[in-house]
């Protein structure tokens, strides 16, 4: 269960907007840091864990619900990635935590005055929230680049898993720069756009900016 090398724990929050290939990424990153004797852990995406079992999104106008649901979110993820981080770091080896979104994403789904109220209801800051990650991997949507690829309404995600994209192409690339402006002040944020390598290309660039991340040093609170 051990290593010979320093266990070294690095967290990442991969985001982006809608149809902006995770799924994929997170193969291939996988791939890349299983030759690199990394282990891999991905916290599930937390709002999906928690509308699968039953909760309902009260919407941007929910008010006092709205900061409820969130905060319900918000402590569910901090506990879920600290419970990854406790397993990690109990085995002695070097590991990469991946977050199916990071506490930032929450940002993008609220008003300002709603974000600050939970923010305060919880007793965080922003500040404290990015330091919780050693990289953001931003994964942009395929609206802005490759709209010939983005499927909204009842599609398959890239891993062939049936979902429901409410998002039109114009409403994904708005949600994609909503949600970059929540992270754009870490200080190691990798924006993957659709570029003329083709996804392929895009799923390279991602990679390796994992690399990169977990060469350096971990700065990870996490830790």
């Amino acid at each position: 269960r051990g290593s010979d090398r320093m266990a070294t724990l690095h967290c990442i929050a991969l985001t982006g907007g809608p149809c902006g290939g995770k799924s994929s990424a997170l193969k291939s990153i996988q791939s890349k840091l299983k030759e690199k004797d990394i282990d891999v852990y991905l916290v599930p995406e937390v709002p999906t864990v928690i509308m699968q079992g039953g909760a309902t999104y009260p919407g941007i106008d929910g008010g006092d619900a709205l900061v409820a649901f969130e905060t319900a979110i918000i402590q569910l993820q901090i506990q879920m990635e600290q419970s990854f981080a406790t397993i990690a770091k109990s085995t002695g080896r070097p590991s990469l935590i991946i977050c199916d979104r990071g506490l930032l994403d929450i940002a993008a789904y609220l008003p300002r005055e709603a974000w600050l109220q939970v923010l305060q209801a919880n007793r965080l800051a922003e500040e404290e929230l990015l330091k919780r990650y050693d990289g953001v991997l931003h994964l942009v949507t395929s609206a802005d680049g490759a709209e010939k690829f983005y499927k909204h309404g009842n599609v398959k995600d890239d891993s062939g898993n049936d979902v429901y994209r409410a998002e039109t192409p114009e409403m994904a690339r708005e949600l994609d720069s909503k949600v970059f402006g929540c992270w754009w002040c870490h200080n190691m944020v990798g924006r993957i756009g659709n570029e003329d390598d083709g996804f392929d290309g895009k799923l390279a660039r991602a990679t390796q900016f994992v690399c990169d991340v977990v060469s350096r040093a971990p700065i990870s609170s996490l830790q």
